[in-house]
This record gives C-alpha cells, sequence and structure tokens, in this order.
C-alpha cells in the first residue's frame, strides 16, 4: 500500500487534508470523523469545552478550537463562531490588560487571533490585538510571553513567534489591512529570527535548544518544533534556504519506513485520543506537505512506493 493511499483510508479528517494538500483537489468542507466527535462534546448552554474557556489544558475551548481550526473545520460552522466570539470576550478585553498588572500573554494573543481571523471574524478587537503584537516585537525579531513579566528578558521564543507568525498568516488571508505595511516588516524580521537558529539550534553554541523541537507533535499545543516551523514556512510558500535542510534530512530520515510516528504526547487532559499505534497519519501528511514543497523529487519517490502491506493499521 502506498503512502497516499493509507492515508485515504483514515479518518475523513485526513481524507480531506489529503486531498487538499497532496491531491490538489478542491473540496468542500466536511463535519464528519474527528471534528463531528468534538461537536459532540460541546457545551450549547456554555458555549465551551471542557467547561472553561483556556484550562484546563488540553480539553478547554481554547485547545479545542486549536485543534479544529488545524483540521480546517468550516469556519461558518455556528459552532465555531460562537464559541470564538466567547473566547474573544473571555480573553481580550480592556486592550489586552486583562489586571491592574498584567496584559494577556503575547502566545495566548496570537492564538486567539488566529482563531478569529480564521473565523473571518470582524471586531474592533483583532485591530487591538495587532497593535499589542506589533508593539511588542523585540530586537532580535520574534516575541516572548515574559516580556512583561520579566524586565530582563531580552530574547525571544521560539514558542511565542510561532503563533504569532500564524496567526498574521491567517490574518493576511482573512484580507485585513490595518496596519498592513508594518505587519509587513516586522514578519520577515521573525523569519529570520527562526532561520538563524537553523530552526532548532542555538545562534550562538550551535547545540540543539530542546531535543523536542527534533521531533514530530501532534497536536502541536502551543509548542514549538522545527517542523512546525517548515509546515509555516511551507504554507507560506517561502523559498528554500538552506538553513532549513538539517531538518528537512530529519523528515527524510524519518520517512524511511513511510510514516512518522505519533511522537510524545504533551502530558494534560484530552477529549479522546485522535490515534492508535506507532504510526501517525496526522504527522506523515504534515511531513509530506513539507517534503512535496521543499524536496519534489523525493517526496515523488516516497508515494511512489509500497511501504505498507494490507491490513496494516486499519
Amino acid at each position: 500500500m502506498k503512502p497516499i493511499d493509507w492515508l485515504l483510508k483514515g479518518d475523513p479528517v485526513i481524507q480531506y487534508l489529503t486531498k487538499k494538500y497532496l491531491l490538489n483537489k478542491k473540496v468542500n468542507y466536511q463535519e464528519k470523523g474527528l471534528i463531528n466527535q468534538y461537536f459532540t462534546l460541546y457545551d450549547v448552554k456554555k458555549r465551551m469545552w471542557g467547561g472553561s474557556i483556556y484550562s484546563p489544558k488540553w480539553i478547554s475551548t481554547h485547545y479545542t478550537l486549536m485543534e479544529l481550526k488545524y483540521m480546517e473545520v468550516d469556519p461558518m460552522n455556528q459552532i465555531y463562531q460562537e464559541s470564538v466570539s466567547n473566547l474573544l470576550d473571555h480573553l481580550w478585553f480592556n486592550h489586552g490588560q486583562v489586571s491592574k498588572t498584567r496584559h494577556q500573554d503575547m502566545c495566548v494573543t496570537a492564538m486567539v487571533l488566529g482563531l478569529a481571523c480564521y473565523g473571518q471574524i470582524k471586531d474592533t478587537k483583532i485591530d487591538q490585538m495587532i497593535d499589542y503584537i506589533l508593539e511588542h516585537q523585540f530586537k532580535d525579531g520574534g516575541w516572548n510571553c515574559a516580556w512583561e513579566r520579566d524586565k530582563k528578558t531580552k530574547k525571544s521564543s521560539l514558542h511565542t513567534t510561532i503563533s504569532v507568525l500564524e496567526a498574521l498568516f491567517e490574518y493576511e488571508k482573512n484580507d485585513c489591512d490595518y496596519r498592513f505595511h508594518d505587519i509587513s516588516r516586522a514578519v520577515p524580521k521573525a523569519w529570520q529570527f527562526i532561520l538563524k537558529k537553523r530552526l532548532f539550534r542555538s545562534v550562538r553554541t550551535k547545540e540543539v535548544i530542546n531535543k523536542d523541537m527534533m521531533s514530530f507533535h501532534y497536536p502541536m499545543r502551543w509548542k514549538y518544533d522545527a517542523f512546525r516551523a517548515l509546515e509555516y514556512f511551507q504554507a507560506i510558500k517561502m523559498p528554500y534556504d538552506m538553513r532549513m535542510q538539517e531538518t528537512i534530512d530529519l523528515i527524510v530520515s524519518q520517512m524511511e519506513k513511510g510514516y512518522i510516528t505519533p511522537g510524545r504526547q504533551y502530558t494534560g487532559k484530552i477529549h479522546f485520543k485522535l490515534e492508535e499505534g506507532k504510526e501517525s497519519r496526522f504527522n506523515t501528511l504534515r511531513a509530506l506537505k513539507i517534503l512535496k514543497f521543499y524536496e519534489p523529487k523525493i517526496y515523488q519517490e516516497i508515494i511512489e512506493s509500497n511501504f505498507f502491506y494490507e491490513g496494516f493499521d486499519k
């Protein structure tokens, strides 16, 4: 069985994403499979999941919406629309001033912005979040949630920076033009912040920053890894940069069996297991999306190979 055939035997969400990104087919939004399972857990009266807005991780409204967004739920779905509006009410108010001494975390702000833009929501809060993000970009090009808590912090965080970049990409796709030129100047600086690290290495010591950054994870939650960065660069059609190569080589080596493993799961409560076994269709799909764009010859070789025997991971 070839990798794409195996993917097409997966959940309707995987089938949809495979057809869209690997087979270049026009497909309609669907609400079957995993997406429907999330909907069955939605509390209509409270307009939330997990009984809360942000915690407990990972069953709260915020993180459930993050999963639905990655699975490309119909952004106009009533449940998505009303739950994102509820999220905005609870996580962004008073121009982000959540207490007398603290503003909303930058990574949370970015994720909420991305969710709202994906839902094509028009609200003055969107402009406020853009102002907040642009105001607090660090000199090294990225962002850090600790900008306010620790005044000595001078360096950006990869975790925060990737969340901001993904959110600004959703903002751009939503055809928003508020401070467009400022955003156009800010974003390339953040690209360089990541690329200077070769996606997972210290600029100063050249050592791996964290081994978790060299592993695939799905769901990604708020965490950064090098493959999440490459998936973002692929999505925005960033031209190849030699500083990406080490991460690309990691993908090629991990795809030798024709699939990517689930990776270490971040601890916390979950609604239900998304996948069983040692093979991850989500991570395999992510890897193939990246290779299709940056290593088309290798990608073609992989998808034409028969890796799986019949009955594998039914």
